[in-house]
């Protein structure tokens, strides 16, 4: 695809809401990338969503086709849709991946790819059987400059040799996805057949940023619990109670073990817990041999800041803000081809964006850095794991090189 024209992407699931429309489309607006990227068609479930968000999208990208229907066939066979960009539920993700491997395009796909372990081996069998399809997939955190900038002092021995990281983080109960509050619309996320808990979504976006910044794991062990045995299902239009459903998934996790690097992890996810003052979302130490790395969730009331693929963390090296430990150190952090307007730094825009930047760099025969689908393969081999892990009362589990 080395062209000076613009990569046409179709998008499934752009319509007037969800994160289609809040982040994929805004990411590729910028005219920094409009020479690079044009989204050039548009899929949702039903005509009338189609007709709006084409009426939405039509003002940003002219030109705009919108297809709508159970099948997205037609958005993948489209001749003028390079890169096809899935960002629909979970559980419906490899239904539009295959059509879009039996087309031949390239693929964008949000995490999780499957909606288990296993159909994501299968997807990228699928991949390796039709060849010449690059795949990325929306892992974004490693995409926040933060971590970034963490991973180039630990990768120049700033701290020394990382002998453990530990990390507690959790998701405020106000944002009303899984235990003990949800709202109607997203029940399919207490399933987790559907590839959508807590840990799968939240717990797997940060142990792939984990993972970026320290290896694989060795081995685990995991333990769980159910704090929260009944859940309230909150009506979206009064905000009530509709009704109360009991829990037939965990809540809370905790799981160790040895990287391959030798380093210790220790990881505590629990869902999910009212704001209230001093309540910390994220608190992420890194230790070295020589000094020490503190991530922690901003305070922004109810937003999900401990989440770092979605905010940027507040982030010291050995007691300092981490752009005032660069500067002493002499340690230069460059991000040339990545423009952002106010208000967009720091957040889940930058870090889409750059995640599209760089994948546009592959697909114009250059080297980019982002997610890949045995990325993602390798995190859904942790939290299949854990899971497996806490149901046989915390054995350890070795994984296979």
């Amino acid at each position: 695809m080395a062209s000076n024209k613009p990569i046409n992407v179709g998008i499934i699931g752009l319509s007037t809401k969800g994160w289609g429309a809040t982040a994929l489309s805004p990411a590729l607006a910028h005219s920094s990338l409009r020479s690079t990227w044009n989204i050039s068609a548009l899929h949702t479930s039903s005509a009338e969503s189609a007709a709006a968000a084409k009426e939405i999208q039509s003002k940003i990208w002219p030109g705009i086709k919108a297809y709508h229907g159970e099948d997205s066939t037609s958005i993948s066979e489209d001749p003028n849709v390079d890169v096809v960009a899935i960002s629909v539920k979970a559980p419906s993700h490899k239904a539009a991946f295959d059509k879009a491997v039996a087309a031949g395009k390239d693929i964008f796909v949000e995490f999780p790819p499957g909606k288990s372990l296993e159909e994501s081996e299968e997807m990228r069998r699928q991949v390796q059987e039709k060849g010449n399809i690059r795949v990325i997939v929306g892992l974004q955190g490693r995409q926040n400059a933060t971590i970034r900038k963490v991973k180039q002092i630990i990768d120049a021995g700033k701290i020394g040799k990382i002998r453990s990281t530990t990390v507690v983080a959790s998701v405020p109960r106000e944002a009303r996805f899984w235990q003990p509050q949800i709202t109607e619309d997203i029940l399919y996320l207490l399933d987790k057949a559907n590839g959508a808990t807590m840990l799968s979504i939240c717990g797997g976006h940060h142990l792939d940023t984990l993972m970026y910044l320290l290896g694989p794991f060795a081995s685990i062990s995991a333990t769980a619990s159910t704090q929260y045995p009944e859940i309230s299902v909150i009506s979206k239009a009064n905000n009530e109670v509709i009704k109360t459903l009991p829990s037939k998934i965990n809540d809370h996790y905790t799981f160790s073990g040895p990287l391959e690097s030798g380093a210790h992890a220790t990881v505590v996810w629990r869902s999910t817990y009212p704001t209230t003052p001093g309540r910390t979302q994220l608190l992420w130490i890194i230790d070295g041999e020589t000094g020490s790395i503190k991530l922690e969730s901003a305070d922004l009331g109810p937003l999900p800041t401990g989440l770092v693929n979605m905010f940027n963390p507040i982030t010291t090296v050995n007691g300092r803000p981490l752009d005032e430990y660069l500067k002493a150190e002499g340690i230069n952090y460059s991000d040339p081809g990545l423009e952002l307007d106010d208000g967009e730094k720091g957040g889940f825009i930058e870090f889409v964006r750059r995640a599209w930047v760089e994948y546009g760099k592959s697909l114009r025969g250059g080297q980019g850095e982002f997610a890949t689908l045995d990325d993602a393969i390798e995190v859904q081999r942790v939290i299949d794991a854990i899971e497996r892990s806490a149901e046989k009362g915390g054995v350890s589990i070795t994984f296979k090189k």
